[in-house]
Parts: structure tokens; C-alpha cells; sequence
């Protein structure tokens, strides 16, 4: 089962000219393995409100994924809430019940550690995959396996980033 932190993860390409392409990331970090589900959390907009990221959410829910988005972003610090909380939980319930023989998360955020002792310690493996910017050895050393996405082939091209032809990010994403 696939958990990706959907922010920390983009962070990490935003100062380079490509996107990042998630359908070929979780067939790459899979393999031969059969993939339960593949979840993407985020944060949205509260209902009503003018949310660039409902076209990207729902582009990912036709390739398969499973998006769990909370209506928690902080518009005055520019920040996301709740999310990495909801995530933990799940990964950790999905562990618990059984629904997973191993957990790949797609993040460098420490904030997973507890939940990946936890998983680890209900008898599953754990494999992280980040970019070397955003992870520490924490992290690293907290997984059964780390995958270094800078070394597998998951971007695509996209138009550099000039003024005038500038997309929003959420556009700049698809």
C-alpha cells in the first residue's frame, strides 16, 4: 500500500523545471508487487471557495489513486494542517488490520517516524521514498528500505517557469 504526502513531496521538484509524474512513481516503487491502493493526501479548499488543486485531485482519482484531501489549509500562513496526521492514521489502521504486507511512503517529513516504528512494530516492512533535499537520516534510518527518487526516471518535462507564460502550481503539476 502506497501513502504520499502530496506537498512535501512537490516541494521537493518545485525549483526545477520538470513535473513529477506519480502514475509512473507508484508503478516504479511497486515492481512485480501487487499494489492494494495507492493513497494522496492533501489539503483543499473549504467547500464553496475557489480551489485550483480539484482538477489535480481529480485527474489523480482517474489514474487510481485514492485522495484523501482536508478542508484544513491555512490561507493566512500559507500552510496545510491536519494532513500528515490523517496520513499516519492510515497507514497505521491499514497495518493493524491487515491490509498491507509493506508500506511505501512518499515523503521526507520526520513527522511519519512514530508511525513507521508502529507499523514496523505490528510486523510490517516500511519503505520510504524522497528526494535527498527533503529527507533526513532519521528518516532514512527509520525505513526497511529507502528509495532515492532523484535517481529514477519520474519527471517530465514542463515549461519553464517565466513570468509570462506562468501557470498555477496546481496547473503546472497535471
Amino acid at each position: 500500500m502506497m501513502f504520499i504526502d502530496l506537498r512535501n513531496i512537490l516541494k521537493s521538484v518545485d525549483t526545477i523545471p520538470f513535473n513529477l509524474d506519480l502514475y509512473t512513481l507508484a508503478v516504479q516503487l511497486v515492481g512485480q508487487r501487487e499494489l492494494v491502493a495507492a493513497y494522496v493526501f492533501d489539503s483543499k479548499m473549504p467547500f464553496g471557495s475557489d480551489d485550483a488543486s480539484k482538477r489535480y485531485h481529480d485527474k489523480l482519482r482517474y489514474l487510481g489513486f485514492r485522495v484523501i484531501a482536508r478542508e484544513s489549509y491555512d490561507s493566512v500562513r500559507q500552510e496545510q494542517k491536519e494532513v500528515d496526521v490523517a496520513m499516519a492514521c492510515e497507514m497505521v489502521v491499514h497495518a493493524l488490520r491487515g491490509h498491507y504486507d509493506v508500506a511505501i511512503v512518499v515523503s521526507g517529513d520526520r513527522d511519519f517516524v512514530p508511525a513507521i516504528q508502529h507499523i514496523q512494530a505490528a510486523g510490517k516492512k516500511v519503505e520510504v521514498a524522497a528526494f535527498s533535499n527533503s529527507v533526513g537520516a532519521v528518516v532514512r534510518q527509520s525505513a526497511d528500505k529507502f528509495h532515492e527518487l532523484e535517481k529514477m526516471p519520474l519527471l517530465i518535462m514542463s515549461n519553464p517557469r517565466g513570468e509570462s507564460d506562468r501557470l498555477s502550481e496546481t496547473e503546472e503539476w497535471l
